[in-house]
């Protein structure tokens, strides 16, 4: 028999048929109607060119070949309807990796939060952050070697999933008693200091540079590097002074750094967070999605404290 010309409805039929021994009880199980149920037995019939039931003193009898028939059609129906099942998540017993793509600062800002969320709601699941590299993140999350990726991202294709998190701008940073900032950060004695850059292209430009160079004026920047997590402790211990997002602003404080605005208007931006159609469609995808986004949540720096206990020079 071809399994292709099998109509499979035909087997909980069977199935009905076998456990009530009735025509009209089994198919008042399945939903049928007893003429429907005949012309379902009828066909089982022709099919297995066996009668498989027939009429008793105490009911339908199956025969020798419905017999054998029975624990096969029962297990196979176990099967399909496990298939069909959602079965329930449960972080808690939730096993295995979440690699996740992203900056030193989105690290340091979410790191500590997940390891706390992850310990109570998912003890299994183990978290590994890997440097972004925005040149093969696409094949990494096609591989599935990375299962979310954390950033600023322009154009992705479609296929992908996308969520904004985590807004942020610039402060700027400074050691306690800089002789600079004694009266608060002005332009000028911001133009006047030296400076520490984040850069991951082997320059001295960033968004400060390209904003100065509208008012016609530069900084003198003498130390660059490519994570922002090293400034706070190179600027505590030095006369430089960083342009850093304001969610290092606890790093650079226990680093013994003191936190001003930025004297010159900067742009603001917020992180994304981006994953694959199968991550979302998985539940252990979706939970890890929505923690992150709870997490990230849970982690906004409130620019309203940011300066507080900070003298502001009025310019």
């Amino acid at each position: 028999m071809n399994i292709n010309s099998l109509d499979l409805n035909l087997l909980k039929a069977f199935d009905a048929m076998y456990r009530e021994r009735h025509v009209g009880r089994a198919g008042a199980s399945i939903g049928l109607a007893q003429p429907s149920m005949s012309n379902a037995l009828n066909r089982l019939r022709a099919r297995f060119e066996d009668p498989l039931f027939q009429r008793g003193p105490g009911g339908m009898v199956p025969t020798s070949r419905a017999e054998e028939l029975a624990p096969k059609v029962q297990g196979a129906l176990t099967i399909v309807s496990e298939m069909l099942e959602q079965t329930e998540f449960d972080p808690k017993h939730a096993q295995g990796q979440i690699t996740v793509a992203a900056s030193d600062l989105a690290i340091l800002r979410l790191a500590p939060a997940m390891v706390t969320y992850f310990s109570k709601h998912a003890p299994n699941l183990s978290l590994i952050f890997v440097p972004m590299n925005k040149m093969t993140l696409i094949d990494q999350l096609d591989a599935e070697t990375v299962t979310l990726a954390i950033g600023t991202f322009g154009h992705l294709p479609a296929r992908f999933h996308r969520r904004t998190i985590m807004p942020d701008s610039f402060v700027c940073i400074a050691r306690r008693d800089h002789p600079l900032t004694r009266d608060g950060l002005t332009l000028e004695s911001f133009l006047e200091a030296r400076h520490a850059l984040m850069t991951l292209n082997n320059d001295k430009i960033g968004f400060v540079d390209k904003a100065l160079k509208k008012l016609g004026k530069a900084r003198q920047v003498v130390l660059t590097c490519a994570q922002f997590a090293l400034l706070p402790d190179i600027v505590a211990q030095s006369d430089l002074i960083a342009t850093v997002p304001t969610s290092l602003t606890p790093v650079a404080r226990r680093a013994g750094c003191d936190v001003f605005p930025t004297p010159l208007d900067l742009p603001k931006w917020e992180s994304e967070m981006v994953w694959t159609q199968k991550t979302a469609h998985e539940p252990l995808g979706r939970f890890v999605v929505d923690s992150f986004t709870e997490m990230s949540r849970s982690t906004e720096i409130d620019l309203g404290n940011t300066f507080s206990g900070v003298r502001i020079h009025n310019q």
